[in-house]
């Protein structure tokens, strides 16, 4: 349910100025109260000082021991949820974290633990924890609270125990790393374990994840720019990259394969675990289910029909925003650039609970941003894009007060979901 809200892109500030995600429409009473009894309820923030962070991390980290953390991350690689493998990286981070004042750097983080003054909402972090395994601290201590609270605040025995799968697993991946090229990068790694196969999970941005987790403690680093169990780092020291378009912090960024893993952390931390002799069997994945008609009581499953074909000028496409808000977007003309077609578009003014029809976006003007901007951008894709449909066509262009914007960027159909914000109080 949360990835409903969370990762739908439909966000706005409230009265407060804090970052809030809308909960669509269509969400049961029912709904709201599965999430009220598992204490996740959307856009709950927490906001803490800076010393008080501090001090709950420490205290956190004190009350998990380095066994029972590495048990946890190393259940993460196949059987458990994602989110048990934020506990070591975060326990690491609050035995190593030293009490220190706050002193801000560039964008008013504390240079030396990352922390800011922003209200954090603690769902948001949970589901990314959940979808991802990330928001361990390194972004922010009170991340690492937020994980270390999450795990102590059940019983001892919900803590997860590793499978003979999940040991197995982490060697292979230890042993692929340990097999790379010497001059690979974290890409490249990132690529090997993907196409491995080994992880539940299996996306490039899970890989990446667990490459920065063994990072960030010191089993991937270099002697520059070490782990956290091999020397406290601040802040400012992991925000350090080789270049700008090097998107992972230090020590990750930094990494190479010719640098190898650090073996000795890795038998301190993980070599209780001793890998069996043999690959244990997968567990069966679970047949597929079949779709349920649509109900009364989910109307986002609702689809406009759509026109095939490539773009045209005068064509209008159906956007779905989120699963209870749609729109409409405008082509006004098409350009074919090194075998790549796109359309100039242009939302239209007309924000619906329910997908448009063709005669419905006959006679709608154009909507503006929402500082009174005129926008367009060059799209791609706009045949082949979930959620971006084409629902008629020859559709005369609407007038407009202003010229065409002097600027016309270049992206995907995609945008027209993610950006609607930019031109729609959602």
């Amino acid at each position: 349910m949360l990835s409903r809200i969370y990762g739908s892109h439909q966000t706005y500030f409230d009265e407060k100025e804090r970052y809030c995600h809308r909960v669509p429409s269509t969400f049961t009473e029912e709904d709201h109260l599965r999430l009220r009894a598992a204490g996740l309820v959307p856009n709950t923030f927490v906001q803490w000082g800076h010393d008080e962070v501090i001090d709950r991390l420490r205290q956190c980290a004190k009350a998990v021991t380095p066994r029972r953390a590495a048990n946890a991350f190393v259940a993460s690689m196949t059987s458990a949820d994602l989110s048990w493998l934020t506990v070591l990286p975060a326990a690491v981070l609050g035995r190593a974290m030293p009490v220190h004042d706050e002193a801000r750097m560039g964008g008013g983080s504390c240079r030396v633990c990352f922390f800011n003054a922003d209200a954090i909402d603690a769902t948001f972090e949970a589901y990314m924890r959940h979808a991802q395994g990330a928001s361990w601290g390194e972004a922010h201590p009170a991340h690492g609270v937020l994980a270390l609270g999450s795990a102590l605040a059940g019983p001892s025995s919900a803590w997860p125990t590793p499978t003979p799968r999940d040991v197995w697993v982490f060697h292979q991946l230890l042993d692929l790393l340990r097999g790379l090229p010497p001059s690979a990068r974290y890409s490249q790694a990132r690529t090997a374990i993907h196409k491995a196969r080994l992880l539940s999970n299996n996306r490039p941005a899970r890989c990446e994840t667990v490459l920065e987790a063994l990072a960030f403690i010191g089993i991937l680093d270099t002697p520059e720019h070490p782990g956290l169990m091999n020397r406290f780092t601040s802040a400012a020291e992991r925000d350090q990259r080789p270049s700008v378009r090097v998107e992972v912090p230090a020590p990750l960024a930094w990494w190479s394969a010719k640098e190898g893993i650090q073996e000795e952390l890795v038998t301190r931390l993980f070599g209780h675990l001793e890998r069996p002799k043999q690959e244990p069997v997968a567990p069966a994945s679970p047949p597929t289910k079949r779709r349920k008609a649509a109900t009364p009581a989910a109307p986002a499953t609702a689809k406009p029909k759509s026109i095939p074909g490539p773009p045209t000028p005068g064509s209008v496409y159906a956007i779905r925003f989120s699963e209870d808000r749609w729109g409409a977007a405008y082509c006004h003309e098409v350009r074919t650039e090194r075998g790549v077609q796109r359309g100039r578009m242009e939302y239209l003014d007309l924000l619906s609970p329910e997908p448009p029809s063709a005669k419905q976006v006959v006679g709608l003007g154009f909507k503006d941003r929402l500082n009174g901007e005129r926008w367009q951008t060059w799209c791609s894709g706009l045949d082949k894009t979930t959620g971006v449909k084409r629902i008629a066509t020859d559709v005369p262009a609407p007038a407009h007060r202003q010229p065409g914007p002097k600027r016309v960027p270049f992206g995907g159909a995609s945008d027209l979901i993610q950006l609607a914000g930019w031109n729609f109080k959602i």
